[in-house]
């Protein structure tokens, strides 16, 4: 079985004036470690404390991140994180409407 990424949440509060909410999490990846293909249905934003990773978004080049780094992904868009050689600690912030998923996995069509 493959090393399991952990999502801890720090906090979770509503937008004001608004249908959405924002939840901070603490994210955790042992070495080699991935996310698996999934989007977000609001914004993503993260900054990557320990461990290097890369962000794998389809259709656009690989990006790798270091300690001091951040990122975000749009919502909608099919993405997954692999931890490199070492464990991954960041902390990111998810902007989504209230009542929705954080994440929702993603399966690629499948061919005839």
């Amino acid at each position: 079985m493959a090393p399991a990424m952990k999502r801890t949440i720090l906090e979770r509060f509503d937008v004001p004036d608004g249908n959405y909410e924002t939840v901070m999490v603490l994210v955790e990846l042992p070495p080699g470690a991935n996310t698996g293909l999934h989007t977000h249905p609001g914004f993503d934003v993260a900054y990557l404390i320990e461990g290097d990773l890369t962000v794998i978004t389809l259709g656009q080049p690989d990006k790798t991140f270091g300690p001091g780094q951040s990122w975000h992904v749009a919502p909608g868009v099919v993405h997954e994180v692999k931890a490199g050689r070492e464990p991954v600690k960041a902390v990111g912030a998810y902007i989504v409407e209230k009542g929705k998923p954080m994440v929702i996995p993603y399966e690629l069509p499948h061919s005839n």
